[in-house]
């Protein structure tokens, strides 16, 4: 999906800023150049921090730069967490927060283009919030408190029940506000003068951003009819794909592929123990499966290790 252009970024600055062991100050970087967006990475090593703790701790950051925490992301022994500071700005900053089991820690945020911020604040909060982390129970109290303390307005820490046309719907609209500017970039002087200055890949990756932030490792749980099932021949996995597209006609029918894919898809890979409940299905079966969602693109989302809800 395009916005792991984005995400795959940050993760290679982020792992660059690593390649010599030191302080967070000496770690930290700013990568680029201020026209396509700079790029600010900090790192520091815990050794003993659990990659839950982490994660839960750095919440303390989001709430000093007053941002939006998301969900906790895991994979394997790794973990992500994003943060959306939006107010009094034009344009939303997502920070990306990742963390292993060996106790690095990561803190980056890639800027939009011409978006500026000073070099040296942004290294004292970000080395600020690093130094601060602390392995052990003293760090999995603190990590508890940031939790309770940014969880008030946020759904990261519930399971969120839906239908999913209804949830198709909730999410394209956030998506088509996240980007309208983007969209109409280009368009007037397309029409007036023939000009083809649409927004870049970039400027995409850094507008979809924070509709990312907002759900990637929501759980949901997610009724409604199955539109397709496939397997990859190459890994295994085993996708469903939910019916998005409303009924038409004078029958109540729904359209083939085509209308279906003009809307948000919803798309769930099947946990390995779900094999059993993936061949006993077909097209057009009603469904309730419960999953984390793992990727989010302008067209759709895909939730991963999904089970039958009970």
């Amino acid at each position: 999906m395009k916005n792991r252009r984005l995400w795959c970024f940050l993760g290679l600055a982020a792992m660059a800023a690593t390649a010599h062991a030191g302080t967070c100050e000496e770690n930290f970087q700013a990568v680029g150049d201020p026209r396509n967006g700079l790029t600010f990475t900090g790192s520091v090593s815990v050794p003993g921090l659990s990659v839950s703790s982490a994660l839960g701790q750095m919440r303390n950051f989001a709430i000093e730069e007053g941002a939006e925490a998301g969900a906790d992301s895991f994979d394997g022994d790794r973990g992500e967490v994003l943060f959306t500071r939006s107010k009094g700005l034009k344009r939303p900053i997502v920070y990306q927060v990742r963390a292993n089991a060996s106790g690095m820690v990561w803190l980056s945020t890639k800027l939009a283009p011409g978006q500026q911020m000073d070099k040296g604040i942004v290294r004292t909060s970000f080395c600020k919030a690093l130094n601060a982390l602390k392995a052990g129970k003293q760090g999995e109290s603190i990590a508890a408190t940031a939790r309770a303390a940014s969880s008030s307005d946020s759904n990261f820490d519930k399971v969120i029940e839906g239908k999913a046309r209804d949830l198709s719907r909730e999410i394209q609209r956030d998506v088509a506000k996240s980007m309208a500017a983007v969209n109409s970039k280009g368009r007037l002087g397309h029409f007036l003068i023939g000009s083809h200055n649409y927004a870049t890949k970039n400027e995409r990756a850094n507008a979809l951003a924070p509709v990312t932030a907002k759900y990637k490792g929501r759980r949901y749980r997610i009724d409604g009819q199955i539109y397709t099932l496939t397997e990859d021949s190459f890994t295994h996995v085993k996708e469903i794909a939910y019916l998005v597209a409303e009924s038409e006609g004078l029958f109540r029918t729904t359209g083939g592929s085509t209308v279906n894919n003009l809307n948000f898809t919803i798309r769930c890979n099947m946990a390995p123990d779900q094999t059993r409940l993936f061949y006993s299905l077909s097209e057009k079966d009603w469904i309730t499966l419960e999953g984390t969602v793992d990727e989010i693109s302008e067209s759709g989302m895909k939730l991963k290790d999904c089970r039958q809800a009970s």
